[in-house]
């Protein structure tokens, strides 16, 4: 029987169901042949014409189910015939589902030629009723566009294809989520493609009408959108272009002015993104209007995050207005645009203790941080003003109030300037707080030296202030850091559990850039509270000594410095301390293994580590066993830091510097001493290790045999 009797035989039964056997027929006939796709679609072209819902729904299953596992072998005109033959299909709410579902496959065919893919999207745009289509056929549009779109842009471009009108048609009114969600990826993507600039508010129109966007997920989703990826979705959007500006902006505003809650803070999220897209140009006419919108929710607002959000938008809009402008005339639309708003800000400073200067303060490091022209203005009109203000004699919370609106200016000043934390981030600009140096480190210092022990509040404003000043990039000289390290050291010696949370934090900065200056100060500081022989009392908070040395000495410059200083004190407590407080003994070996560990990527820390680590350790490990004279106290525990230090060290170097270790080890030994060969001598050790009673004596001799075994070979030290 041939095709045609079969298929006319399947279409005047009542199944509708595609018998396998039939479809078998098929494919056969369709591989055999190579006009057989097409000769199959003139076939259901005739059937088609029978105009009987339940043949057009017959055409395009038969179709769909022949073309899912023969599209490798589709070229170029059998995909053309099939895109031919669904115009029909896509017409027709009841077929056009399956007429997707091909088009979704011919669209990643392996020979689909560009022409085809220009065909495909006419087709879809010209016979797709979108708002008719289920869910899951709109979404499956979306994709056959936004992959037609990613791969073939310039021909689409190129082509007579209306390809924005087209698309915003099928975009229009959508409302499914899973949908939107590529719908405005291709929103996206289109705008980077394509020239929109005769389509600009059609665009928009289309997009903005979304806004603000919410999504509550049904009990038991399965899908995980979110609300909060919806709206990032559609904020990149509004951004995606900045011939979006002039119709968004003013839009935006209202919406942030009118709006309560939730869509307040989107609109805000959203100006906060848009605008440095959109340009001073764009930003400069609603400047006014948007500033007084942002600091009402800064200066009335109860929901700190509703703050910070304000907070954040100020800062871009105040950068951008930095932007697009000549370098010559840069300052004169920022000090323009911003004067207002300061003139706002310093006369809430007037009382810096009430909460609206804190807000106030709060505008201002935004403003500050933004730009260099921001920056100077804000500096010009604040520093005066609370210079003037600040007295020492003045009630505490006042003078902490103008402390912490000071230190307000000094991060902000950081996060522009850059900071001496980041080497990586240079900028040409130097901070106007230069202008005002003196006057700031008058106030802070003289704060930290005239606070007293119960002004805790007013000393803690004072640290974070200093903490700023130090991490800021060419702002203090060494001399001035030297002196306020000099200070720090001293009341971290004197008000360590009050402040060190404080205090480490800054030193911790000096320790890095400058850690000469801690070798100076800090550190003699803290070894003197170790026991030594001038002064052999341990004192109740050695581990807090320990802890802040190993803090500060974390680094390879750092620990270069104190290194001696803690071996000192371990062959102190090794010899004086261990047998009666063991505790301490072990603290100082743990602090000399955690900042070796950390820093002995060091080239010279670790050749410290092979020329005098080991060789003492293993020096002490051998007294201990073999003399009866004084000698280092050992247990264990010390052993095993040893041996972890020993360890790190070896991990640490090449196979030939551990082979010239041993072999140095072995040179520096006197065997004199030990009055018999090293034979002998490991004979020895083994009838010690059987016969001794104590377990430290026995450690240690059998890690020191199990290591000299380790390097002997053919009767030879290796």
């Amino acid at each position: 029987m041939d095709i045609l009797q079969l298929l006319k035989n399947w279409f005047m039964s009542e199944k509708s169901d595609l018998e396998p056997s039939l479809l078998a027929y098929v494919l056969l006939f369709t591989t055999k042949n190579v006009t057989g796709l097409i000769i199959i679609m003139e076939h259901l072209t005739t059937f088609w014409n029978e105009d009987e819902a339940r043949n057009k729904a017959k055409c395009t299953e038969l179709l769909a189910q022949v073309v899912l596992p023969s599209q490798s072998d589709l070229d170029s005109k059998s995909v053309q015939a099939i895109i031919s033959f669904l115009t029909r299909g896509l017409k027709d709410v009841t077929t056009a589902g399956r007429s997707i579902d091909i088009l979704s496959i011919l669209i990643n065919a392996e020979h689909i030629q560009r022409t085809d893919v220009i065909l495909l999207c006419d087709a879809i745009f010209k016979n797709v009723q979108m708002k008719k289509l289920p869910q899951n056929s709109r979404w499956k549009v979306f994709n056959i566009l936004d992959t037609a779109l990613e791969k073939y842009s310039l021909e689409l471009q190129a082509s007579k294809v209306n390809f924005i009108e087209g698309f915003i048609d099928c975009m229009d009114g959508e409302k499914d989520p899973r949908n939107l969600l590529i719908a405005f990826h291709l929103f996206r993507t289109l705008i980077d493609k394509f020239d929109i600039s005769q389509h600009v508010e059609e665009l928009f129109d289309v997009v903005f009408c979304y806004f603000p966007i919410s999504f509550t997920a049904p009990a038991g989703d399965i899908l995980g959108i979110t609300s909060s990826e919806l709206k990032e979705s559609l904020r990149r959007c509004f951004a995606a272009t900045p011939y979006f500006g002039y119709f968004a902006t003013p839009l935006l505003i209202e919406k942030l002015m009118k709006s309560t809650g939730t869509a307040k803070k989107d609109a805000m999220e959203t100006i906060s993104l848009c605008t440095p897209a959109y340009g001073a140009n764009v930003i400069l006419p609603h400047v006014d209007e948007l500033f007084k919108a942002l600091v009402k929710e800064v200066y009335q607002g109860t929901d700190i995050t509703t703050v910070n959000i304000a907070l954040n938008t100020i800062y871009h809009v105040v950068a951008t207005l930095a932007t697009g402008v000549s370098i010559a005339n840069i300052r004169d639309p920022v000090e323009k645009s911003i004067g207002s708003l300061l003139d706002q800000c310093v006369d809430k400073l007037s009382e810096p203790e009430l909460k609206n200067a804190r807000s106030a303060s709060h505008i201002l490091r935004a403003v500050a941080s933004a730009s260099d022209p921001a920056c100077t203005s804000v500096t010009h009109a604040v520093l005066p003003v609370l210079y003037e203000k600040y007295s020492p004699r003045d009630p505490i919370i006042r003078q902490k109030a103008i402390l912490d609106i000071l230190t307000e200016l000094l991060t902000a000043s950081k996060n522009l300037y850059g900071s001496i934390e980041n080497l990586e981030y240079d900028r040409d600009f130097q901070t106007p707080l230069l202008i005002y140096k003196q006057q700031i480190m008058q106030i802070f210092v003289l704060s930290l030296i005239e606070s007293s022990a119960e002004d805790a509040s007013l000393m803690e404003s004072c640290l974070r202030g200093i903490h700023e000043m130090i991490s800021m990039k060419q702002f203090l000289n060494n001399g001035e850091i030297d002196i306020t390290v000099n200070h720090l050291s001293r009341l971290l010696i004197d008000r360590g559990n009050q402040l060190k949370s404080l205090i480490l934090p800054t030193l911790k900065i000096v320790a890095k850039a400058y850690p000469t200056i801690l070798r100076k100060h800090t550190f003699p500081m803290l070894f003197h509270l170790l026991p030594s022989e001038a002064t052999p009392v341990i004192s109740d908070n050695y581990k807090e000594v320990l802890e802040m040395i190993e803090i500060l000495g974390l680094y390879p410059a750092t620990f270069k410095i104190i290194v001696a200083s803690l071996m000192e004190n371990l062959n102190y407590a090794c010899y004086s301390i261990g047998v009666y407080n063991s505790e301490y003994v072990h603290a100082i070996a743990h602090t000399i293994l955690h900042l070796y560990k950390s820093t002995s990527a060091d080239k010279e820390i670790l050749q410290y580590g092979i020329k005098s680590l080991i060789p003492l350790f293993m020096k002490k490990c051998i007294e201990y066993s073999t003399t009866s004279d004084k000698h280092w106290y050992l247990d264990i525990d010390l052993l095993n830091i040893f041996s972890m230090i020993i360890a790190v060290t070896v991990r640490q170097s090449r196979t030939s510097e551990q082979e010239e270790a041993v072999n140095d080890l072995f040179r520096q030994l006197d065997y004199s001493t030990l009055l018999i060969s090293p034979r002998t001598f490991l004979l020895e050790i083994l009838k010690t290790i059987q016969n001794t009673t104590s377990d430290n004596k026995r450690a240690s001799l059998t890690k020191l045999f199990a290591t000299i075994i380790n390097k002997w070979a053919d009767g030879k030290y290796q």
